[in-house]
């Protein structure tokens, strides 16, 4: 883009800062990394994505768990004992007297097999429901990582906007103060110009270190989720695709976020959860009933009675065990699992209600987003036109330092607004999808595009 400096307040920073505002930000910078870039680095190393991984496949060990509780329980046994008597008397003929040393074996086999145990079954179920309340979770975490990301990676843009327009403010102050101090000098402009002009340059100044503290910041909050150094973000395009919402009823939305949206599915596994878990507990009050066959033999070289021995026993049976009473223990146990299900259907009604406020939010601020772009469009221009009037009035004795310079500022303000608008319309999009539960790379990878490469 080629700028003209024909006239000598139409400098050629200010000319940019227009430019700027309208084309969005900085040129792309070689090496900068990429929005799905970035994702797919977080992918890899963000700790509270990992982390659901890591529980979910914790939570699906539980299931396999719950599961042997109904399978056979074979276990066995052994015992050898040494044996040194010494009977020294006997009234009893059947007694040897003497010493004798003897060694024992003892060994065996026993097999359980639930056949009715309730608290077990339940618990199975109930570990089915942890899993999936888990994949659910982990699913969750994944849409939550595309939220996170890509806000991140826009404040950083943004950041990086506002410390870019410091600094071109500041050279156009500088240029505004040089132009200035030659009018003061010719006796054009009062004194309080200048002064108006080194306040506001100062002011500036404190901007632009300000803003590089947050573009440190956000590069830093980047690093969080990628574990790499990421020092150069590619740049949103000029013109990129802006629509409603699809269809354009708020209903419609609210309707499939009810049905789809995994947070609430993740609190109705939660429900489903807890509801098993009074199940499980009155499970406790019911008879258990287990086929338990055994197998044992005993061998012995010796005895009271002088001889060994060697004795093979194989018994098969039902054990029943009728609990009565514990002390009142599983009704208490009984009250406060329903204290839990209680509890969970209010987090369930809570999180319902915090959706549709989403649903909400988002596709409104996706519609006011649409609105402001095109209104702060026009209103760039308009700043600049302001801004040149302005700037000619200056030259014929109209306009103060102080009413150039608040032009200028204002034209700063007013391109940053725009390009927020347009980062609004991008993360509102985004969050309207996930509250219906769509939301998947395949939309980041979308708006990927939309970056300059």
């Amino acid at each position: 883009m080629k700028l003209n400096c024909l006239k000598p307040l139409k400098l050629c920073a200010l000319s940019t800062l227009v430019a700027w505002g309208i084309a969005m930000f900085l040129p792309v910078l070689a090496g900068a990394e990429g929005l799905m870039d970035v994702f797919l680095q977080a992918q890899e190393k963000d700790p509270l994505l990992k982390g659901a991984y890591y529980k979910q496949l914790s939570i699906q060990e539980g299931r396999k768990q719950a599961m042997a509780k109904l399978l056979p329980n074979l276990s066995g046994f052994g015992e050898y004992t040494k044996t040194s008597q010494d009977i020294k008397s006997s009234d009893n003929t059947v007694f040897g007297v003497g010493s004798t040393d003897f060694g024992s074996t003892h060994y065996g086999l026993t097999l359980t097999q639930p056949v009715f145990r309730w608290d077990s079954i339940v618990g199975f179920q109930q570990a089915k429901m942890q899993s999936m309340q888990a994949e659910a979770e982990y699913h969750v975490a994944r849409q939550d990582l595309i939220i996170r990301v890509a806000t991140l990676y826009l404040e950083a843009l943004i950041a990086q906007g506002q410390l870019h327009f410091a600094d071109i403010e500041q050279k156009a102050v500088e240029k505004h103060f040089e132009l200035a101090s030659n009018r003061h000098k010719m006796g054009l402009i009062p004194i309080t110009d200048l002064h108006d002009v080194k306040a506001r340059h100062a002011n500036i100044k404190a901007k632009a270190i300000e803003a590089q503290n947050q573009l440190d910041d956000s590069l830093q909050a980047l690093q969080e989720v990628t574990d790499g150094e990421i020092t150069r973000l590619e740049e949103l395009k000029t013109k990129i695709p802006l629509a409603s919402p699809e269809p354009a009823e708020l209903n419609y939305w609210v309707d499939a976020s009810i049905k789809q949206n995994l947070t609430l599915a993740l609190y109705h596994h939660a429900v489903d959860v807890a509801r098993k878990e009074v199940d499980r507990q009155k499970a406790w009050r019911y008879p258990t009933l287990d086929l338990v066959g055994n197998y044992s033999n005993d061998n012995t070289d010796g005895s009271l009675f002088g001889g060994g021995s060697d004795v093979t026993n194989t018994d098969i049976g039902l054990k029943l065990n009728l609990p009565i009473y514990q002390g009142g223990e599983i009704s208490s146990r009984v009250r406060q699992a329903n204290h839990q299900l209680s509890y969970a259907d209010q987090e369930l009604t809570r999180q319902q209600r915090a959706v549709v406020r989403q649903v909400r939010s988002s596709f409104l601020g996706v519609k006011s987003a649409l609105s402001r772009i095109d209104a702060l469009e026009q209103s760039v221009i308009s700043n600049k036109l302001a801004l040149e009037a302005k700037q000619e009035g200056f030259l014929s004795g109209l306009y103060t330092s102080l009413a150039v310079l608040d032009a200028e500022r204002d034209l700063s303000f007013i391109s940053i607004d725009h390009v927020r608008a347009r980062y609004d319309y991008i993360l509102n999009s985004l969050k309207l999808r996930q509250a219906a539960g769509t939301l998947n790379d395949a939309d980041l990878m979308a708006i990927d595009q939309w970056f300059s490469k």
